[in-house]
């Protein structure tokens, strides 16, 4: 009989490492089975477990047979080779005998202690790829370990570890060892050494994913999120649309004082993030796409989502933006081709339009 502190030491065991006592209990069978048939035991290896007293017992099973059959099960012997452990026995009988564990030798010990642990690590690994498989397209909370040779190594939990290539970190930032980063999965596969972990920190879902996590009117479905256009590191620009009456959709995403859209900019390195309210009128919506420019005409053709937009000529640069930057991304967020005219220029080609956008 195993003693209860052995039982309570896998119990421990199974809490440490964030498994089932059932899981290790498992693997505490198969060690023991192979424990045994290297200390000489050839028959039938079954453990029984008191689970009200939190003790073990180990017993070989031996099957008196007629003639052993090779793909029968373990432990069959012939009725000759019972008699000589049993005088008594039959055909049909079987043979159950205790092993005392507290007898193995040193060797024996060690090979169910390398056993065990190894099946302990293939659950881990297994259970490890299981959790994150289930995290794909999520962001999580990761810490650097390490920065070298162009790739920030992160420990995602679990017991693992991801290697992130730096060209997809955020442009210009940092990695410290010990500081920690939201990061979104993209995908996981299985290898003999646990799971392989793809990480980002520059996609669009990553700025998605955080407004979910900070913005409880985004979380709880009230306002959707309908279009996002990323630099990263440099801006974003996102179309949010309220779902629910009274609700002003940028500014429950500002926060008051600006104290949620805040929380993200520092996940994101600082990065800027334009926040414009989505309309149903073309018109409207390419307007406020194009914010914090102000818009004197859009001239929208729906079927091709082709639009000559006029602005003011102090109003010119801001519209385009630096490198074209706030034109492209409003264009890449909305979904439209997007072609920004000062009104100088819209009046000398003899552009005819309306002032056909409010504020």
């Amino acid at each position: 009989m195993v003693s209860k502190n052995f039982y309570e030491s896998l119990e421990a065991v199974a809490f440490e490492r964030g498994l089932t006592i059932e899981e290790v209990l498992s693997k505490v069978e198969t060690a023991i089975a192979i424990s045994c048939k290297n200390s000489g035991y050839t028959g039938d290896i079954k453990v029984e477990w008191d689970f009200e007293k939190k003790r073990v017992k180990v017993y070989e099973y031996k099957y008196v047979v007629d003639e052993v059959d090779p793909d029968g099960p373990k432990g069959q012997i012939t009725l000759e080779e019972a008699l000589e452990i049993k005088p008594k026995a039959k055909v049909g009988m079987e043979i159950k005998t205790e092993i005392n564990l507290n007898n193995f030798s040193r060797k024996a010990a060690s090979i169910f202690k390398q056993s065990l642990l190894s099946g302990l690590k293939e659950l881990e690994r297994e259970n490890a790829y299981n959790f994150f498989k289930d995290k794909v397209g999520e962001v999580i909370t990761a810490k650097v370990v390490d920065y070298s040779n162009n790739f920030v190594t992160f420990n995602v939990g679990k017991n693992c570890l991801a290697n992130m290539p730096d060209k997809e970190g955020i442009p210009g930032e940092k990695f410290v060892p010990g500081e920690e980063k939201k990061v979104y999965i993209t995908k996981v596969e299985k290898t003999t050494k646990g799971p392989k972990i793809f990480i980002t920190r520059t996609n669009r879902e990553i700025v998605k994913r955080l407004f979910e996590m900070e913005i409880p009117e985004v979380a709880d479905g009230s306002i959707e999120i309908m279009g996002i256009a990323r630099d990263p590191g440099s801006r974003t620009k996102i179309g949010v649309l309220s779902l629910v009456n009274n609700l002003d959709p940028k500014g429950a995403c500002v926060g008051p004082g600006g104290s949620r859209i805040r929380r993200i900019n520092e996940m994101l390195n600082d990065e800027k993030i334009d926040i414009f309210t989505w309309k149903d009128r073309p018109e409207e919506l390419i307007a406020e796409a194009l914010l914090p420019a102000r818009v004197l005409s859009v001239i929208a053709d729906d079927k091709t989502k082709q639009a000559t937009v006029i602005v003011n000529d102090d109003q010119y640069s801001l519209a385009i933006g630096k490198n074209g930057q706030n034109a492209r991304l409003a264009a890449y967020a909305i979904g439209w081709k997007i072609d920004i005219k000062s009104l100088s220029d819209a009046t000398a080609e003899g552009i005819e339009f309306t002032f056909n956008v409010k504020g």
